[in-house]
């Protein structure tokens, strides 16, 4: 072997292990003991989820001595698991971002045992409760106690022991708990208790917020992307596979030594607060965290009144965070794609216009990066290297090593993954793995960047040398090689060009070849732009471009033809029970979507899509008969727009209208969803907030008076509503309910205006 092989081959070794890059080491601190609390994080590393996104990741369990936010800000904890109170800490100028928000509503709950005679909130004064210093100034917790007129200094908080006999045997009188863990072990002991839940009180907070330093977002916005990604994927795994996701944490993280019937009651629960059915886990609504941020400034829970934009504090995956060099990288300079328009489906030239796979990908790249760029067509190899080599702004598209010689390149990160497929003609079997083609012709492209590794790797494979995939189909039609090997898009794309109605994928193997960007080796802030666009593309991206040119099934090596014959004759006999029936569906339909059309207008307003009075009445009476039967507590608001027949004799009804839209609109983006919020007429609304008390409603009150006098209702005066209060009493009706709310906010009408009146 000469000195020039010897080289070449220490450069191929040299340029694959650059590809292999190395595991980023990375810890996340809980807030918590090891429970399914943090089951996401547990199969994200056990599924070699964090693996697959080259990063080794270290668990931390909670530590009394462990400050979690200062350990994320000062990179002893590079990411973490917090509460609410992470906006205190941004508010008071700690640096965090939150990445997601893993409960949508905090498990976090105050018991005390039904012994205690701790019945009310303000049964708390003078108290002992134990809580972990974070929880102590979590959002939920606090505005729960202050809400209900107790000062914290005037309760007793001792540190919490995370051991719940200290509260079974007296030696504190609350205990800070999850509502995924306590109530199961108290109730498995017939001991009765009280479950205080801010919840129940109108604080609807986050739970489990998943977060790290503005700082490592800014240093390193791929790794933070990579982490979100896994991280999310592991939870959605855990709730998906509760059964397996329990089993794991019983044998692997089981510091406090649950039963796994308890794992799987606290997996139950936190899957609801998690919301993960309805589509929201790890959502960060923007409005709610500034609802949070105005509630503890309105509770007085932070002297720093520090400001922030929302987009500082929350994470956006889809943005791409950029440095200044980059953003005026991206301004000065035009980048040139070159591009092998012989390359179908990853290239395709029809009518001088370019398609294809890689084109499709470098129009989502361009887009997200808003790139001055154009596109050059070269199909000679050497001659697009040469292209690299000489201009800095110039890239291609490649795979693997074979394609990194003679080109004084970096790679990008993985654009996309390809497999290696088999096409055959219909009448062979599906082969499960490449080792079954041993002593069989097969057809593959010689200068195929996969050729000379699948040549070692598979001596036994009698491979022929084609100059092109053309070539390649021609001696499968003329049964000269047993199948081709090829990558399974510009297989798929082939089959479906050619209409070749006798060939079939007969193999999909688990050999993945990784599309990527070459870029010149000296511009290292293009090879990293790219790199922080490509991180973004998410697997719907992929997916929409891959469906687009993968349209080849294979077809499994069974004969299921007496399948097809049954198929087509109850297909016949579908196709006429459905034309006989077409009319009848269609007059049936269109009678239904009248009922529904009729059901609306019954029960909607036009203007504020609101409920209409009727519709209100009739909610407010079934929830008084609920109430008469449950009391739990029912409120009923009642608020009216402050000098709206000025707004429409002097800018208008149109103008007018447009104001109790966007009211309404407000109302109900604050709304939960147990509540219901009707026009009662004119100007005035009602809202009914069931299991609510009247402390609970003044806060609801007080928060949209509030927003909507903060609201800009782009008028040329500052809109703001009246409101009035009452709380159910055992000896009203919806009238004497109604009446006491109408009082209070005429009240405050002829006192002032913009206010909230209890009674």
């Amino acid at each position: 072997m000469n000195i020039y092989k010897i080289f070449l081959l220490i450069s191929l070794l040299f340029n694959t292990l650059v590809l292999q890059a190395k595991e980023e080491k990375i810890s996340i601190q809980l807030d918590w003991l090891h429970q399914f609390q943090f089951a996401g994080y547990y199969i994200a590393k056990e599924k070699g989820y964090f693996k697959e996104e080259n990063l080794d990741v270290i668990i931390k369990e909670f530590d009394f001595d462990v400050d979690l936010v200062n350990g994320v800000l000062n990179s002893k904890a590079s990411y973490a698991v917090g509460k609410s109170s992470l906006i205190i800490d941004r508010l008071e100028g700690k640096k965090v971002v939150l990445l997601a928000a893993i409960y949508q509503n905090s498990p976090m709950v105050l018991i005390s045992l039904n012994n205690s005679n701790i019945k009310k909130i303000k049964d708390l004064k003078d108290k002992k409760v134990m809580l972990t210093p974070d929880a102590r100034s979590a959002a939920a917790i606090n505005s729960m106690i202050i809400s209900q007129g107790l000062n914290l200094k005037d309760i007793n908080f001792q540190q919490h022991s995370f051991k719940l006999e200290d509260l079974i045997s007296g030696k504190t009188d609350a205990m800070g708990c999850y509502l995924s863990n306590e109530p199961y072990i108290l109730d498995s002991k017939n001991i009765e208790f009280k479950i205080h839940n801010p919840s129940e009180y109108g604080f609807e907070f986050y739970g489990g917020l998943f977060f790290t330093s503005q700082e490592e977002l800014r240093q390193n916005p791929i790794r933070v992307r990579k982490m979100h990604r896994a991280v999310l994927k592991g939870w959605k795994y855990a709730f998906e596979n509760i059964d397996e996701t329990v089993k794991i944490i019983y044998e692997k993280y089981n510091t406090q030594n649950k039963s796994l019937e308890a794992l799987k009651y606290e997996a139950k629960i936190l899957k609801e607060l998690a919301q993960f059915e309805e589509g929201n886990l790890g959502n960060i609504d923007y409005k709610k965290v500034e609802e949070i941020k105005r509630l503890y400034l309105l509770l007085g829970l932070s002297d720093s009144a520090i400001n922030f934009k929302l987009e500082d504090i929350i994470y956006n995956p889809k943005k791409i965070n950029l440095t200044q060099e980059e953003k005026k990288y991206i301004r000065n300079y035009q980048i040139n794609l070159i591009s092998n328009s012989n390359f179908p489906p990853f290239t395709i030239e029809t009518d001088n216009k370019l398609s294809g796979i890689e084109i499709d990908y470098w129009n989502l790249v361009r887009k997200k990066l808003n790139l001055i760029s154009a596109i050059e067509v070269i199909n000679n190899n050497q001659e697009a290297n040469e292209k690299i080599n000489t201009n800095a702004n110039n890239l291609k598209y490649a795979f693997g090593t074979a394609d990194y010689e003679n080109i004084n390149s970096n790679m990008s990160m993985s654009v996309d993954k390809v497999k290696l497929a088999l096409t055959t003609l219909v009448d062979k079997p599906y082969t499960t793995a490449i080792t079954e083609l041993a002593n069989k012709k097969i057809a593959i492209t010689k200068y195929a960047s996969y050729y000379k590794d699948l040549k070692k790797k598979y001596p036994k494979i009698n491979f022929v040398e084609t100059a092109s995939i053309n070539e390649s189909f021609d001696l499968l039609q003329e049964n000269k090689v047993y199948g081709i090997l090829g990558k399974l898009p510009a297989l798929s794309y082939n089959i479906t060009k050619k209409t070749i109605s006798n060939a079939k994928i007969s193999g999909i193997y688990n050999e993945n070849y990784e599309l990527r960007l070459h870029v010149n080796k000296e511009n290292r802030v293009l090879l990293n732009i790219l790199n922080k666009a490509i991180s973004t593309i998410t697997d719907e991206e992929r997916k929409l471009i891959r469906d687009k040119y993968n349209s080849i099934i294979y077809e499994p090596e069974k004969d299921y033809s007496w399948v097809y014959k049954i198929i087509t004759f109850l297909s016949v006999l579908i196709i006429i029970v459905v034309i006989n029936n077409r009319k009848l569906n269609k007059e049936i339909k269109k009678r239904k979507l009248a009922e529904e059309e009729l059901n609306k207008i019954a029960h909607i307003d036009g203007l504020t899509n609101a409920f209409s009075r009727r519709k209100i009445e009739s909610i407010l009476e079934l929830e008084l008969n609920r109430e008469k039967r449950y009391n739990r507590g029912l409120s009923l608001i009642f608020f009216d727009v402050d000098n709206f027949k000025l707004i429409n004799d002097q800018l208008g009804h149109s103008t007018g209208d447009n104001v109790l839209e966007k009211i309404s609109s407000l109302v109900n983006n604050t709304m939960r969803k147990t509540d219901s919020f009707g026009r009662w007429g004119g100007e005035e609304f009602i809202i009914i907030l069931p299991e609510t008390n009247k402390v609970q409603a003044k806060n609801i009150a007080y928060l949209l008076k509030e927003k909507i006098a903060n609201f800009d209702f782009e008028i040329d005066r500052k809109v703001t509503c009246s409101f009035g209060v009452s709380q159910f009493e055992e000896t009203d009706c919806a009238d004497s309910l109604l009446t006491r709310a109408d009082n209070a906010m005429y009240y405050v009408k002829r006192n002032g205006k913009n206010e909230v009146k209890v009674v």
